[in-house]
Formats: structure tokens, C-alpha cells, sequence
């Protein structure tokens, strides 16, 4: 088993590397080529935007770890007809899908990620001294950043439940440099220790030079600024949020609520606070239901995210207006995800009813990412981690005074009842606050495992331990 999977690794990584030189030489006759790219402050550039379009593979709305993919599928947010792909996905019976492509879409895909991430990382550091400083700092530290968060996804993925871990156990590689030799796959505590350690310089670099930190995100929300959209990007709140994401997976309580609580109080120079949670406020005319002015994904609540401009809602595969592909058509679904509180900004904000039968699926539809079309002025950026995430680690990891107090301003923002939480209780209530907040996300799946929850909501079947692991695919698919 243990030459198959360095087999395995060999080709993957082959084919990770003939991907990014594809991305380096596919480029405009005046674009920088691969061998000049990091010496200079635009070469870098160019790689750092690059890196960026390569993660869209993944991550955005019908992305496979996006909103209507399959690990959102594994996380049970939809219902299908019994023995399609969907319900395949649903149900966690990986070895019985007649097409194994999307896992080794989402496995070769995190590493492709992870190889142009891995090359950003090296040219910088051998161009260092032919670098502007914040260059050099932010383009590294962005990079790092995206090296660690496809570590975690496919240690989320294809590792573990964190609280059932085999000490003993090889899980996968971590990959820090490219090379065509095969990879060691090495121990979870081994794995995460340079997950961390990924982030920490990610941390340090960046909270050198990003301009988020001195001044606004709002500054950075035109083309004219010299880093421009910092919430398109991993930015130095996006790695805080990570760092309290990648704790809170491996058991590191004290470490989450650390980082969660330096995003959480982050100020501006005028007292404002840098990020806030969407509230019924924004719920107006003019506000959450106008599809011209905001964004239905709480763009005010993005740590980082990546950028969307091609994305159309409206021409896509799984919400697309006259061919909805992706819904829940479960009879009680409002009692069973909002408790029946129809009032619940959320249930609001995230679904609508399709009943047009003759052009769809009738069920609830996703309506997150309604915003993202061709002439939207809208953000459309796909939210990687959101301030919401944030709320919630502090109400479930937090001494229960500071706990509750982050929970009722999140209560208060969602517009549901505010119920003071309990040591006995407030595990279950913050799981299920999870669920109905990262709906369409891509999160859910992750939630279900860190909890090791045997009974998904709308779930398809029990999931076990070993149905949390997606299985590594085979040789033959990832050759593909």
C-alpha cells in the first residue's frame, strides 16, 4: 500500500508541474516568461494573480469545494434521487461511484495549488534582493498562506477525524518543494506542525506590509490602490482567521480563541471596527434584498475570499433560473434547519422556494450568490472565511460569560431569539449555528467531521469514521 500511494504521488505531482508551467507559458507574447517571472515586482505580481486564478478551480460557487460541489454535497445540504451522483456524494459511497473524476479532480487540484504556491515561494526567496520589500513580504506571505489552506482542505478531506487520529498512522504529504522524486506521506502531528508553521510566516510577512492593517478595507476597494481588493485575497486578517480555523481543527482551544479574538476586536485607527457582522439594518431597499447593491454572501463579514467576475448565476449548472439542478425538497426543511423561525435573517438571506416543475427541481434553492452576474456591481467574491466563522469559535470555545456575549451580538445580528448558552447545551446549538451559516460554502462537510456526527441533517445514511476519509484515487485517474 505504501509504494502504491508514493506511486500515486509521483504522477500527481508530474502532472501539477507540467499544469504550472502551462499556466507560466500560456501567457501573452509581451507577458514575463517563467524563467524571468520572480525577479521583478510585476513578474511577481503576475504569479501571485495567477495562483489566484488557479484556486478558482476549486473555490468559487459550482467549484468542487465551493457551494453546489461535492464536498458540499457530503455535507448532506441537498437532496437527490436516489443512485445519481449526487446522492452518491450525499452518502458517502465513494467506492460505488461509477466516476471517480471529481475526487481526483479535488486531490490533484489542491496540489496543483500547492505546487504554483510552492514556486512563488522559492522564486521570491532566491529574488529577494531584486524585490520592492512589501512586495516581497505580501506576495510571500499570500503564498504561504494559500500553500496551508490547501494543506488543510485535504487533510479535511482526505485525513482523519481530528479527534480519532492514529498517532502512528501516515496520512498524506506536505509538500513544501517541488520535486519530481516521490513525497513521504508523514504523521497528522507532523502534517499540522508545518501547517502552523506555514501560517505563522505567512502571519509575520504580512503584518509587515499589508495596507489592511494601517488603514481600511474600504481603501483597498478600488483598482487605483496599490494592493487593491484586499478581500479577494488571503490578507493578513484572512491568516489570523486561518490560524484560528487550522487550532480549532487540531484541538488547540486556547490557540483558535486567540486569533479569533484578535479578528474579532481588530480596529481602525478611528475606533471602528475593521469587519462587522451583516445585521437587519442592511435588510432594506436599498440594502440585502437589492440585487444592484450588496451581496447575499455578507461581502462586509469577508476575512478573504477569491474573485468571481466570470461567474453568472443565472447561466450556471445548479441555480441557473430556468434549470434549478440543486435544491432541498425536504417538506419540513424550514422547522429542520431554522427551528421554524421564518424570521431567521439566514433562512431569509440563503434560500428561496423553486415550485416551477415544468423548468426545475421543486425544492429550496441556494441563493447566496444571486448577486454574481455579468452586469452585478456587486463584490462577487467566493468567501473563504467570513467573520460569522469567527463569532462562532468564540461562542463555542470561550469561558461561557465571553461566550455568551459574542452570541448575542451574533443573535442580534441574524435576527433569532437570543437563549444564553450552557456548558451542557451550547456544543450542539453552535454545531447547528454552523450548519444554517455556511450553508453553500463548502464548510459544512468539514463541521460534520470535526464533530465526528454520525446523523448529517437531510443526511442520506450514518456516516462513519471511514466514510469521513475520502479515499485517495487511484493512479489511472489522476494520470487522466
Amino acid at each position: 500500500m505504501k509504494k502504491r500511494l508514493y506511486f500515486i504521488w509521483t504522477v500527481a505531482l508530474v502532472l501539477v508541474l507540467s499544469a504550472c508551467d502551462d499556466w507560466l507559458t500560456v501567457e501573452p507574447e509581451t507577458a514575463i516568461t517563467g524563467e524571468k517571472l520572480f525577479t521583478t515586482n510585476e513578474g511577481v505580481n503576475q504569479s501571485l494573480n495567477g495562483l489566484y486564478l488557479n484556486m478558482r478551480g476549486l473555490y468559487y460557487p459550482e467549484g468542487r469545494l465551493g457551494g453546489a460541489g461535492q464536498v458540499e454535497n457530503m455535507g448532506c445540504t441537498y437532496t437527490w434521487a436516489t443512485g445519481n451522483s449526487g446522492y452518491m456524494w450525499a452518502g458517502h459511497y465513494y467506492s460505488d461511484q461509477p466516476d471517480n473524476t471529481d475526487n481526483a479532480m479535488i486531490f490533484k487540484g489542491l496540489y496543483n495549488i500547492i505546487a504554483n504556491a510552492n514556486s512563488l515561494i522559492e522564486g521570491t526567496g532566491i529574488n529577494k534582493e531584486k524585490l520592492k520589500e512589501e512586495v516581497y513580504n505580501i506576495a510571500r506571505g499570500e503564498a504561504l498562506a494559500i500553500r496551508a489552506l490547501a494543506h488543510l482542505d485535504l487533510i479535511r478531506i482526505y485525513g482523519p477525524v481530528p479527534t480519532k487520529v492514529n498517532a502512528a498512522e501516515t496520512y498524506l504529504p506536505y509538500v513544501r518543494v517541488n520535486n519530481i522524486n516521490p513525497y513521504e506521506y508523514i504523521t497528522y502531528e507532523k502534517y499540522m506542525g508545518y501547517l502552523l508553521a506555514d501560517l505563522d510566516s505567512a502571519e509575520v510577512l504580512l503584518a509587515k506590509s499589508d495596507p489592511v492593517i494601517m488603514g481600511t478595507f474600504e481603501a483597498t476597494e478600488v483598482s487605483s490602490a496599490t494592493w487593491s481588493f484586499r478581500k479577494n485575497h488571503i490578507n493578513y486578517y484572512g491568516v489570523l482567521g486561518l490560524q484560528a480555523r487550522a487550532r480549532l481543527w487540531t484541538g488547540d482551544m486556547e490557540g483558535a480563541l486567540r486569533y479569533a479574538r484578535l479578528v474579532k476586536e481588530a480596529k481602525n485607527e478611528d475606533g471602528t471596527f475593521k469587519l462587522r457582522l451583516m445585521n437587519p439594518d442592511d435588510n432594506t431597499s436599498e440594502g440585502i434584498f437589492n440585487n444592484t447593491t450588496t451581496d447575499l454572501t455578507c461581502y462586509c463579514e469577508h476575512l478573504c475570499g477569491t474573485k468571481c467576475d466570470n461567474y453568472d448565476y443565472t447561466q450556471g449548472t445548479a441555480w441557473q433560473q430556468r434549470n434549478i439542478s440543486v435544491v432541498n425538497n425536504t417538506s419540513t426543511f424550514l422547522n429542520d434547519l431554522y427551528s421554524g423561525n421564518g424570521d431567521d435573517l439566514r433562512y431569509q438571506w440563503f434560500w428561496s422556494y423553486n415550485n416551477r416543475s415544468q423548468w426545475g427541481l421543486v425544492g429550496y434553492y441556494c441563493r447566496k450568490y444571486l448577486n454574481f452576474y455579468n452586469s452585478s456591481p456587486s463584490p462577487k467574491n467566493f468567501p473563504i472565511m467570513r467573520l460569522a466563522e469567527i463569532y462562532l469559535i468564540i461562542a463555542e470555545n470561550a469561558p461561557l460569560a465571553e461566550a455568551n456575549a459574542a452570541y448575542e451580538e451574533y443573535c442580534n445580528a441574524r435576527n433569532i431569539p437570543y437563549v444564553a448558552l450552557m456548558e451542557s447545551d451550547r456544543g450542539e446549538r453552535i454545531l447547528m449555528e454552523f450548519i444554517r451559516e455556511f450553508t453553500g460554502e463548502g464548510q459544512n462537510f468539514y463541521t460534520y467531521k470535526r464533530h465526528n456526527v454520525q446523523n448529517m441533517l437531510f443526511g442520506v445514511r450514518p456516516c462513519t469514521e471511514e466514510q469521513y476519509r475520502l479515499v485517495i484515487p487511484s493512479m489511472e485517474l489522476i494520470s487522466d
